[in-house]
């Protein structure tokens, strides 16, 4: 058999070509997109809640246990305060 009788056949070439794209797919296959991570809200500086009030350590506790439920997400309190 001749080397160039092989390379010429129809069924050849289309293995080598079909090959060669299956090559690149893998090769180029697209990045995954990351999620873009949340940022803060707010842009006051906070303070550290006072954990010897103890009316402010609870109520960070309940807001952070109800929005949790809500969102079902981690939550951070950024801050405090006495309303009425």
């Amino acid at each position: 058999m001749d080397f160039v009788y092989i390379i010429t056949r129809p069924g050849i070439i289309m293995l080598i070509v079909l090959a060669i794209a299956i090559i690149y797919a893998l090769y180029f296959k697209p990045e995954k997109k990351l999620e873009k991570e949340e940022t803060q809200v707010s842009k006051l500086a906070t303070t550290p809640l006072d954990l010897n009030d103890e009316d402010a350590t609870i109520a960070c506790l309940v807001a952070s246990i109800d929005y949790y439920e809500e969102i079902k997400k981690d939550v951070k309190v950024i801050s405090v305060r006495r309303v009425g």
